[in-house]
Parts: C-alpha cells; sequence; structure tokens
C-alpha cells in the first residue's frame, strides 16, 4: 500500500469515527423529550397529609386501617380513633369497645 493512501484510509476512518459520534450525540437530543422523566428520589418524601397529635391518655397504639387508629387503654378497652382531618376537630374517636 502507497504511504499516501495509507493516509487516506488513516484520514477516512478518523472521519468516520467522528461523524458516528455526532450521529449518536444527535440521536440521544432527538430521543430525550420522549424519555420519561426520572422521579423523586426515594429519600424524598411527601409532606403529611394530616398532622395529628393523639393524647397518650386514650391508650397505645395496636393498628391502624382506613384512616383510622386502634387503640387499647389501660383498663382494656378499645378506641377506634379517626384521623383523617385537621386540628381542633380531629383526632375524634368513632367507637369505643369496653369488654364485660
Amino acid at each position: 500500500m502507497h504511504p499516501c493512501q495509507e493516509a487516506a484510509v488513516a484520514h477516512d476512518r478518523y472521519v468516520k469515527v467522528v461523524l458516528t459520534v455526532i450521529a449518536l450525540a444527535l440521536t440521544v437530543i432527538a430521543v430525550r423529550p420522549w424519555l420519561p422523566e426520572p422521579g423523586a428520589a426515594q429519600a424524598q418524601t411527601p409532606i403529611a397529609k394530616y398532622d395529628v397529635t393523639v393524647p397518650k391518655e386514650w391508650g397505645r397504639f395496636i393498628a391502624f386501617s382506613n384512616n383510622n387508629l386502634l387503640l387499647e387503654a389501660p383498663d382494656k378497652s378499645l378506641r377506634v380513633v379517626d384521623v383523617e382531618g385537621r386540628a381542633p376537630e380531629y383526632p375524634k374517636i368513632k367507637a369505643l369497645i369496653r369488654w364485660q
């Protein structure tokens, strides 16, 4: 192979590599609007919908379901407490269950 041809082949290869890199960059730029946006980081938490303070005298926590707390008082009675709302109306006792 002639030295002039070797230079032409090297130059041709360089041009192909540069054009390929440019084509890939343009493809990424063109496809980016259709890619989904990354969501919030897992460490970030949303602000609480309700901030409720339940008196300790109402009892110890047993369960939570359907925006209701189930609390057990020292006398073994159970209280179903609705926490879906804003103070001063909430929290409020929905049911008081006493055992005989």
